[in-house]
Formats: structure tokens, C-alpha cells, sequence
């Protein structure tokens, strides 16, 4: 494999703001992404005291795993004090979407680099955010079927969707292996292809819940790199996490009071409001099996599905002695993850990066430093026949990653197409507005008239424009093979309208490469950049 960087011109252009020292941007973050003193600051950090338990606790979470070297050491560095570069996300169906697998690289390679520079350790974390209940946000994913030229979606199927944490879902084993047999047969047999599936039905047997999966995946494809894995909703992280819950607890009326406040400083100042809860208290609790936010109204607290209320005291109760019934929201996980860690940098998408400004006045208000915001890198694959289609049609992959290949099509349909016809087309449509235009100065100015000029005006100009688009289909379907190269080239690199990461699932590219294909020995190495990665397969 070969990769390279190329510049591609994002719609949104947050991303391309923060990381070139935008100051309306970099007043909601503590540390600027892009200086040196940054890092050198966060490394010399004062620790926090809970290395130890810490890695006792991800050493206990990670017991079912086979570790590598690197993992052992790794959960060493950490006991011992090792800073941390983590980032996370929700558990996936086989993965979820390549990005996810490009966050857990971009962990891998900003924590090694930092270790060559600061001749220290720096540990790979990611956070399994497995307390979240939104299954329709993780129950499937896409594969793109080259035979038939089209995206398909494939989902788990289930009857009684969890209402708790995704965590504590027992998946129904068939139904997951089915999931697994309808993605291969969307894609090419190769030599891994049987290897790949015997494998996958084995982690599905290993898998006590849905996140389970999930965490044998990314441990298959990184293990060798020393990533940690770590459930958020794991019981002896909870109770790790206990004096910390009873803080936000305690202080929930100030943390909303920051939350609101900055969220409207930062709406202020141009950048639009991503987190959106009704919440005052920023946690959940589990009631009867449902996940359930938590409200202070009328010197209760209480919940929408429950009739029941709370006292502060209640709630300190449940937390000293059920401490995994509490889970953390959109505003709280955050800070839960820093006070847990020695954290040097988070990494996160465009849009976790967007949300942690809304938090900026959180962190201030409990006197904990927002560690330094990094974005994950973003990475494209091109295979061989991608390649060789980009250069046959003479395209530009920055303009088809950015755009897709319909402009490209469009302009060789139309380079195929006779001047002469779809010029003469044009002068009819510009003698029927001419005749149009006279006519009307010509016919009584009745409003029967108008009417009826106008409907026959927008009927003729409709019988142009249609000749026009079939003359132009009759060209594409003579050109079928061409039209459906660049189909193709859509759907891989631009599919449904945005970056390859976000759609394809990384299975189809193991499916190439094996196991291995993150492997040092297979996949080129990177360096850390805000650039668009093209990776050559």
C-alpha cells in the first residue's frame, strides 16, 4: 500500500477553521491543536492518583482477550503513571463505519509520536461508549456491492430493541451470525473471505453483549499496536467512578448553568448548537431495565417514564451502593473521562469537536483543564480498479472525493454528444420565447388569454427541455459501461453524498487484506495530519 495527502474542500469548514488558528474558535478550548507548548503543557501535567485502579480495572475488562506484548506493556505504562491520547465511540454493527477504525489509528499514531518526542510513554485508550441506548444509531452498516453497482444496507434485525445501554443487550447470536453471511455475500470471495467469517461467528459466540463484538473487533485489527479498550458502561469502571458521580450530582445545577451559558456564547459567536437535552442534571439512571434521564423539578428529581421521585439523598444512596445504574449524558461523559485519565490530547470527529466547545464553561466551572481537542484523521481507500477507472476518465480524485463523479459524467456525456443538436435545441427554445414575447404583445390582454399563452408557452418549453434530457439518456445508455464506471466511482468514494469513511464498513477492505491489513508489516506508516489521507490498496 502507498498513501498520500491531498486537499479536498469540505463543505463545512469547522474543521479547516479549528486546525489553522481560527481565535473565535479557540476562545471555547483550553489548548490551541497546533502548538508545540500545547502538548508540552499537557505533558507535564500533574497525574491524577488513579493510575493504578485504572489499569486494574482495564486489565480486568480486557482479561477475555488474548493481549499482545504491546497491550501488556501498555497496561504497565498506564499503572505507572503514562499519560494518555484517547477518543471513542458508539459500539458499531461490525465496527460501524471506517471512521471508526481512523479514529483508533489516529489514537495509535498521536500517542506513538509523542512518545518518540517526549522520550516517554504515552498510552493508545478507546473509549467504548457502550452506556448509550440509541440502537438505531449502531444496528447496521453499508457494503458496496460492485456486481450490482449499488450500496447495500445491512441490519440486525430484532423485535425487542434494548431500552438500557447497548452494553447490557444480549444479542441474539443467529440473527447476528445472518448479519454476517447477508454482508459476505455482498462482496467478492477472496482468500481471507472464509477465514474472516469463520472468525467473526467466533467472536459472536464470545460476545456476552453487543459491545462485546465490537471490542473483539477493534482488539483482532489493533491489538499489536498496544490500543486499550475500555466499556464505559463496564460495572468496575462505575464504581472506579463513584466519587466523581457523586460530585456531578451534587453540583448539577452549576454544571447546567455553565452548560447553558456557553452554549449560548458559543451560538453568539456564529457556531451552531449541537447538543440538545432538557436535562438539568446530566445523568441517567436506570430504572426497571430503561435507561432514564434524570430532571430537577419542585426539589425532586425525576424522570419521564417513571412516576416515581428522588431526593438528592436517594441518589447518593444508589450511587454508594449501585453506582452502575448511573451513566453519563452528552454533557458529563466528557468529564467523567478526564477525571478518570492523565489525558494529553481527545481525539474526535467534526462533530464532538463542535459539541466540546459547548462545554468549555463546564469544565471551568468543576477546575478541570479541557485536554488538548484533536481531529481524527480522515482516510481513503483506492483500490486498483478505482484507480485505474480515475485515470482512464482522466479525473481528479480530490474532485471526486470532495464531489463524487456526476460532474465527470455529465461532462462526458455531453462531450459525446453532438454541438450541432443541442445547440439547435437551444435556438428553438429561443425562437419559442421570441414567438412567446410576440404573441403577447399581439392578443388581447384578457386574462383568459394570458392564461392560455402561458400554459402552451411552459408546454412547449417543457417538450424542448424534455427532448433535450432524452437525447442526453440515449447517450448514456449507449455508453452504459462508462456511465456505470462512474457510478462505481461515486458510490467508493463519495458515497451518499460524503467522505468514504462515513458509509463503508472496514470489513469490506479486510475482506482484501486479512487480518492483518493494520498490521505495520501491511499498512503503510502515517504521520499525524489534518489533511485527507489516500491510501493506494
Amino acid at each position: 500500500m502507498d498513501c498520500y495527502k491531498v486537499i479536498v474542500n469540505e463543505k463545512d469548514q469547522f474543521i479547516s477553521q479549528y486546525t489553522q488558528h481560527d481565535h473565535n474558535l479557540m476562545q471555547f478550548y483550553d489548548f490551541d491543536p497546533n502548538k508545540d507548548e500545547s502538548f508540552k503543557t499537557r505533558m507535564a501535567q500533574s497525574n491524577n492518583g488513579r493510575e493504578q485502579q485504572l489499569a486494574n480495572v482495564i486489565r480486568q475488562y480486557m482479561s477475555d482477550l488474548s493481549l499482545s506484548t504491546a497491550q501488556a506493556r501498555a497496561l504497565e505504562h498506564l499503572a505507572q503513571g503514562a499519560k494518555v491520547v484517547i477518543g471513542g465511540q458508539q459500539a458499531g454493527l461490525l465496527s460501524g463505519p471506517l471512521y471508526t477504525f481512523h479514529k483508533v489509528l489516529s489514537i495509535i499514531v498521536k500517542s506513538s509520536e509523542l512518545s518518540t518526542t517526549y522520550q516517554q510513554p504515552v498510552v493508545p485508550v478507546f473509549w467504548i461508549a457502550g452506556e448509550d441506548h440509541d440502537f438505531d444509531e449502531v444496528n447496521h452498516t453499508y457494503v458496496y456491492n460492485e456486481e450490482k453497482g449499488q450500496l447495500t444496507k445491512v441490519k440486525y434485525h430484532t423485535m425487542t430493541p434494548p431500552e438500557t445501554s447497548v452494553s447490557h443487550f444480549k444479542h441474539d447470536d443467529e440473527a447476528l451470525m445472518h448479519v454476517i453471511e447477508h454482508y459476505f455475500k455482498e462482496i467478492p470471495e477472496t482468500s481471507y473471505t472464509k477465514q474472516l467469517i469463520h472468525d467473526l461467528k467466533d467472536m459472536v459466540r464470545l460476545s456476552t453483549n453487543w459491545s462485546d463484538l465490537f471490542k473483539h473487533l477493534i482488539h483482532r485489527c489493533f491489538k499489536h499496536h498496544g490500543i486499550l479498550l475500555i466499556d464505559a458502561s463496564y460495572q468496575p469502571l462505575r464504581e472506579l467512578e463513584r466519587p466523581f458521580l457523586k460530585t456531578l450530582l451534587k453540583h448539577h445545577l452549576e454544571v447546567d448553568r455553565a452548560f447553558r451559558e456557553g452554549q449560548d456564547k458559543t451560538v453568539a459567536h456564529g457556531l451552531p448548537q449541537l447538543i440538545e437535552t432538557d436535562t438539568n442534571v446530566h445523568l441517567f439512571l436506570e430504572i426497571d431495565g430503561q435507561r432514564q434521564l434524570l430532571r430537577y423539578q419542585k426539589n425532586a428529581y425525576v424522570t419521564s417514564k417513571h412516576d416515581g421521585e428522588f431526593s438528592e439523598e436517594d441518589l447518593q444512596q444508589i450511587i454508594s451502593q449501585a453506582p452502575e445504574r448511573f451513566s453519563n449524558n452528552v454533557v458529563t461523559r466528557p468529564l467523567m473521562q478526564e477525571w478518570l485519565f492523565n489525558t494529553v490530547a481527545f481525539i474526535g470527529g467534526p462533530s464532538e469537536i463542535k459539541y466540546w466547545a459547548e462545554l468549555h464553561d463546564v469544565f471551568k466551572t468543576l477546575d478541570i483543564k479541557m485536554p488538548i481537542v484533536l481531529p481524527r484523521m480522515r482516510i481513503t481507500y483506492v483500490s486498483p480498479k478505482t484507480k485505474k477507472l480515475l485515470k482512464q476518465y482522466d479525473l481528479n480524485i480530490n474532485e471526486v472525493i470532495e464531489k463524487g463523479a456526476t460532474d465527470a459524467k455529465d461532462r462526458f456525456v455531453r462531450a459525446q454528444a453532438s454541438e450541432t443538436v443541442l445547440n439547435d435545441i437551444t435556438q428553438m427554445i429561443a425562437h419559442q420565447q421570441s414567438f412567446y414575447d410576440k404573441l403577447a404583445r399581439e392578443m388581447s390582454a384578457t386574462v383568459d388569454n394570458q392564461n392560455l399563452l402561458e400554459k402552451n408557452h411552459k408546454i412547449q418549453l417543457h417538450q424542448y427541455e424534455y427532448l433535450k434530457q432524452r437525447y442526453l439518456r440515449n447517450i448514456e445508455k449507449e455508453n452504459d459501461i462508462s456511465m456505470r464506471h462512474f457510478n462505481q466511482l461515486t458510490s467508493v468514494l463519495h458515497p451518499m453524498g460524503g467522505l468514504q469513511e462515513r458509509v463503508l464498513n472496514p470489513i469490506q477492505f479486510l475482506n482484501i487484506f486479512g487480518w492483518d491489513m493494520y498490521a505495520s508489516s501491511t499498512f503503510p506508516p502515517l504521520d499525524y495530519t489534518f489533511e485527507q489521507i489516500v491510501i493506494e490498496m
